[in-house]
């Protein structure tokens, strides 16, 4: 098996001027073809194993997403991503020192997932960054289920504007992380019934930038970004690894602890085997540098 180049290089920065002002004023950053076709390959072969295990060796049936958290950490190979210079510079970068984990998942998807955000209507987000590295194991386009992004959106007040859409993404998911389309809810009825057109358009001809990408390819991006994807087919592959400033106000602290409790949340609809923490002890216990400092944040809260 090939195993990826872990890149290290002294600690500068390697993203240019331009490229983190296109991170900062819109929202997301491509990087083209990181990874190698080989490299690739071991990843995908990898993270095929984690899903399958997850599932006990049973089957997708692509009745719902399947989503396992903590996902990096559970194949050496995987992990070795977060401190390979080619996702860990750019973060820092973007972060800046002392920035922390926030976590990772392996998906399984299952139809279109519809506009939101991965932050929450809360008032704190606005002053606290957290960056999301999604990689994806198949090629994907505007046709066939890529990410795409609404440029600036993760800013006031335009982020706060497109507030309507996460309803539709609530209903989109029906409560329980089993996707169905936007009109079979709509035909259900129900006392919640937002506008499924709350701009006028169908949700996937609302404006927005479509992010096509090979495997190898790699985009960052802030999870307060309004962002969804149409027209994939059932069970493409993704995953991400997440990462948040460091903490300086307690509100910061407030919000990263009602972050985690959220995705404990999650874990226990979407895994098919279900563990009681976040953080593996492949990180908690760990004395490689870097994920040593990205995880002295959670240790210090306690979260697991």
């Amino acid at each position: 098996m090939h195993k990826p180049h872990i890149m290290r290089t002294r600690e500068i920065d390697i993203l240019t001027p331009e490229q983190k002002a296109h991170f900062h004023i819109f929202g997301f950053l491509l990087l083209h073809g990181l990874f190698s076709n080989n490299e690739m390959d071991a990843l995908t072969s990898e993270a095929d194993s984690i899903l399958s295990e997850d599932r006990n060796g049973k089957p997708f049936l692509g009745e719902k997403r399947q989503a396992v958290l903590a996902f990096v950490e559970r194949r050496p190979l995987l992990t070795n991503l977060v401190t390979d210079d080619r996702i860990y510079q750019p973060i820092k970068d973007l972060l800046g020192s002392g920035f922390m984990w926030v976590g990772s998942d392996g998906n399984l998807y299952v139809g279109d997932t519809s506009w939101h955000s991965d932050s929450r209507a809360d008032p704190r987000e606005q002053g606290y960054t957290r960056i999301k590295v999604a990689m994806y194991l198949e090629p994907v386009s505007k046709k066939t289920g890529c990410l795409r992004v609404i440029p600036g959106s993760h800013l006031p007040p335009l982020h706060e504007e497109l507030e309507p859409m996460r309803n539709l993404r609530l209903m989109q998911s029906d409560y329980s992380g089993k996707t169905k389309s936007v009109q079979d809810i709509a035909k259900r009825g129900g006392e919640y019934t937002p506008n499924s057109e709350p701009f006028g358009v169908p949700p996937s001809e609302m404006p927005g930038f479509s992010l096509e990408l090979q495997p190898g390819d790699v985009v960052l991006f802030n999870q307060r970004l309004w962002h969804s994807s149409f027209g994939g087919r059932t069970g493409r592959r993704m995953f991400t690894l997440n990462f948040g400033q460091k903490p300086t106000a307690d509100e910061h602290i407030d919000l990263i602890k009602v972050v985690y409790e959220a995705s404990l949340a999650s874990a226990q609809k979407m895994q098919h085997t279900w563990t009681n923490q976040l953080y593996s002890d492949r990180f908690l216990t760990s004395t490689e540098p870097r994920i040593k400092s990205m995880m002295a944040v959670p240790l210090e809260l306690g979260l697991r």
